[in-house]
């Protein structure tokens, strides 16, 4: 689980490069090819930023503190159904169009059970004001509608 944790915060993703080499040799070869730049140019011109940034225990840890869990394509609760829309897309066209390395879940409902109703709003790690405000607005019309069950109750407390 550390070396999945590290590689999914070591690249941008989707990295089809990255995905590629942790299909091939594992993720925990993986991760220490990258660390090592063990690696091809071009993955490492992607990994050059964050490769020695390993804080995957201590994130770990926090995830746990907060009740979450990192889930990958190997546990039950994968969303299996949620990703087969990246099966049969032209990859050369649409190179983001690839499944998640793992998922950082917080909270206690299983992704397999509660993916036929949940939404995702995603945006950069440096929001603006209103880029909150928006997101916001959004969730809270997403949760009235019955996505992301009590995700209303939060954002307004």
């Amino acid at each position: 689980m550390r070396a999945l944790a590290y590689l999914s915060r070591v690249v941008e993703p989707p990295c089809p490069d990255l995905a590629a080499l942790m299909s091939s040799v594992g993720p925990v070869e993986a991760a220490e090819r990258v660390k090592r730049r063990a690696v091809d140019d071009r993955l490492a011109r992607l990994t050059d930023a964050r490769h020695e940034i390993d804080c995957a225990v201590s994130d770990l840890a926090v995830l746990e503190r907060m009740g979450g869990r990192l889930v990958t394509a190997a546990d039950a609760e994968w969303p299996l159904l949620a990703f087969t829309a990246f099966a049969g897309i032209d990859t050369k066209q649409r190179p983001e169009a690839h499944p998640p390395l793992a998922l950082w879940v917080a909270g206690p409902a299983r992704l397999d059970e509660v993916a036929q109703r949940a939404a995702a709003i995603v945006g950069t790690r440096a929001a603006t004001a209103y880029g909150e405000h928006v997101a916001a607005e959004l969730a809270d019309g997403l949760a009235g509608s019955g996505c992301g069950g009590g995700l209303r109750r939060r954002l307004r407390h």
